[in-house]
């Protein structure tokens, strides 16, 4: 009777001890599940800025709710801190000689707000040009395309590889990546090919698109072959503010 009552008392703490962990597990798959659509969401939120169809302010309502989740999403997926002073060249190969205007004259933040989406005045941003004399997106001294890194560590939050000739978009294929450490979000746009997707988290120096020339102005003779790098940082009320990057630039 003694090793009946025993046997009975072991398995009740025996079934006691597994419901809580597989409890837990659906509860972190559900957790991991809800991050991953913030992501999704992030991209979701940019394109209808892009495009105009949501009002500055429910899109900076919806940016601020997002923001904490995607913080979450990139500590949990392996994320790291990254300080300035480690920040990576963004174009391969290159290096400051290759920004175009006049020490950093190319960026004007005049006129610009992001939340105008396609239709933004300004250029807070560098450009970074390439060798490629006949415009066909491979470097004429190596023979080869030229990649694009990242900056910095970060989170993929947008992106847009569906561009082509007929469209009015103006940063064609673009990258956007959400670096927590600074708080800010990097655009690199005009590639000729993206390599990530949303959701992905990238370490600085990894490959994350291709120089092209992409996108309304870019793809035109007129203008030669280049990057277009952008940071913007957010503010106290999760407003994306463009700030120069040109001495973070110089410094690599």
């Amino acid at each position: 009777m003694n090793k009946f009552i025993i046997a009975c008392i072991l398995s009740l703490l025996s079934c006691s001890n597994t419901e809580p962990t597989e409890k837990i597990e659906k509860a972190q798959g559900s957790t991991s599940s809800i991050l991953t659509d913030t992501c999704i969401d992030f991209n979701s939120l940019n394109n209808k800025i892009r495009d105009g169809f949501i009002s500055k302010s429910e899109a900076l309502k919806q940016i601020h709710s997002l923001l904490p989740q995607l913080k979450t999403y990139f500590y949990k997926n392996g994320g790291h801190d990254f300080a300035k002073g480690s920040w990576v060249f963004p174009v391969q190969g290159y290096n400051t000689k290759a920004i175009g205007g006049t020490n950093g004259s190319g960026y004007i933040a005049s006129g610009y707000d992001y939340f105008d989406g396609n239709k933004h005045g300004g250029h807070p941003a560098h450009d970074i040009f390439i060798f490629d004399k006949n415009h066909d997106c491979i470097d004429d001294i190596t023979k080869k395309p030229v990649n694009v890194l990242s900056m910095t560590e970060g989170i993929v939050v947008a992106t847009e590889t569906a561009w082509d000739t007929t469209s009015n978009l103006r940063g064609g294929k673009y990258v956007w990546i959400y670096d927590p450490f600074s708080n800010s979000l990097f655009y690199y746009a005009h590639n000729r090919q993206v390599m990530v997707q949303p959701c992905d988290i990238i370490k600085a120096g990894d490959t994350i698109a291709v120089v092209g020339r992409t996108g309304l102005n870019a793809f035109k003779k007129r203008s030669p072959t280049h990057l277009h790098i952008m940071q913007l940082k957010l503010d106290n009320d999760n407003h994306p503010r463009p700030i120069d990057c040109y001495k973070d630039l110089m410094n690599k």
